[in-house]
């Protein structure tokens, strides 16, 4: 399977790092939260390069529901921020006027988005009232270990066509015409309906464990349903590293991502250790470039 991968020109990255070093991270935000910042800053970015790049970002992205641009630089935040104003959304905060989400994996949280365990497909904020559209991963640092904490993205094209397949009509059922509820017990957040449509999909295995808890209900029938389904996710799949710089851009409602098992290399036991990082962030609607 294919990485759908890209590079920024040359010219826009000096523009880019050149902006970045202007301003602070929360100047940068601000600006970004603001429709006419959010103008402005493009604006600074402008340029024929920077139209050939978010002409081919568009291709890629309208070919695969997702997209990697390799190399870019990654010290605060800042660029994460830069890079994704070619999508032309609005960005989703959060506490208010924050955008991007700074994040190092650790032996010593449960946090799922921070734990070294291998992590699940899923689309972020399944229980929003309205998830974001677009999720960008952003690696400031890659695993120290070779090969771990890797992504991937299953399109939710590809994996209902998987499902039909394998006859797996117990699972097609849970996803197409279920009423499941899920709950994020962290966010004090619930949401009740059909998880996926054939051009859509919201879906977080932990969710869906934490409303069966909640209810007292017997899981054995979704444990075996959401093993099928990481199986047939795994298949359409394809592990895609990121090296430092190196950003993932996935629809949140087209398709699932994952991310594998990490470690951590000790510099002092217990508490300072080498450790993937990542930023993230979130565009509130589909990417806003013409037809």
């Amino acid at each position: 399977m294919r990485i759908p991968e890209l590079r920024l020109p040359s010219a826009v990255l000096e523009s880019l790092q050149a902006l970045a070093a202007r301003q602070s991270l929360e100047q940068i935000e601000a600006r970004a939260l603001d429709p006419e910042g959010r103008r402005g800053l493009a604006a600074e970015l402008a340029s024929p390069d920077w139209e050939v790049f978010v002409a081919e970002l568009s291709r890629a992205w309208r070919a695969h529901d997702h997209a990697v641009v390799r190399a870019l630089p990654c010290v605060d935040g800042s660029a994460t921020i830069l890079v994704a104003l070619a999508l032309r959304a609005p960005f989703k905060p959060y506490r208010g006027d924050k955008i991007v989400k700074h994040f190092k994996m650790s032996p010593w949280t449960t946090e799922l988005s921070q734990t070294l365990g291998e992590g699940h497909f899923h689309t972020d904020l399944s229980t929003a009232s309205a998830p974001p559209r677009v999720t960008l991963i952003h690696c400031r640092e890659p695993d120290p270990s070779e090969g771990q904490g890797a992504v991937r993205v299953a399109r939710l094209v590809d994996l209902l066509a998987a499902l039909r397949e394998r006859g797996a009509d117990e699972i097609l059922r849970f996803l197409l015409e279920d009423e499941v509820e899920m709950v994020d017990e962290r966010a004090r957040g619930s949401w009740t309906g059909v998880m996926a449509r054939a051009e859509a999909i919201r879906f977080h295995p932990e969710t869906l464990r934490a409303a069966k808890a909640r209810n007292s209900s017997p899981s054995d029938t979704l444990e075996r349903q959401l093993a099928g389904l990481r199986e047939a996710a795994l298949s359409v799949s394809t592990p895609i590293p990121l090296g430092r710089g190196d950003a993932l851009f996935v629809s949140n409602t087209r398709a699932l991502h994952y991310r594998g098992a990490c470690t951590v290399r000790y510099v002092e036991f217990p508490r300072r250790f080498e450790a993937r990082e990542i930023h993230v962030l979130h565009l509130r609607d589909e990417p806003q470039w013409p037809e």
